[in-house]
């Protein structure tokens, strides 16, 4: 089988396009006035409750600076609220306050949204296979780059 030189540029392409076809239908259904760093804040919070900043900031690979401008204005907003560590007074968590709480409602029903969306073109099989291929690319770009 001859090796099709432009297939993995073809595939990172599909990626960026389904990347941001989600990306700009999450932000139309979802209508929050965030911008990318609150939008990537918010959805590590959700799926990482408790989280510190440090612990964002080393997820998202930016400063914990960085982290923490956006921290102040998620909070200032409402959609997230500092908890002080019940030993280590000095850390804190991160927590979904009540604009978090109707974010993370809003972007669960986005979720059922596109789950339909893939079952209804994709077999339990292919869906698998699928997700089976992307985490393999995701482990080996992520090794390869650790290593540069």
């Amino acid at each position: 089988m001859p090796k099709n030189e432009n297939l993995p540029e073809e595939i990172n392409q599909t990626l960026e396009e389904l990347w941001l076809l989600l990306e700009t239908k999450e932000r139309d259904y979802l209508n929050f006035q965030l911008n990318n760093q609150q939008y990537s804040l918010l959805t590590l919070i959700i799926r990482h409750p408790s989280s510190t900043p440090t612990e964002l900031a080393e997820k998202m690979k930016i400063t914990k600076s960085a982290v923490s401008q956006q921290l102040v204005k998620l909070e200032l907003e409402g959609y997230i609220y500092r908890k002080q560590h019940s030993e280590d007074k000095r850390t804190f968590s991160v927590e979904l306050g009540e604009k978090g709480l109707l974010y993370k409602n809003e972007m669960d029903r986005f979720m059922q949204q596109i789950s339909e969306k893939y079952y209804a073109i994709l077999t339990p099989d292919e869906l698998t296979n699928l997700l089976s291929a992307l985490q393999k690319l995701t482990k080996v770009m992520d090794k390869s780059w650790k290593r540069n």
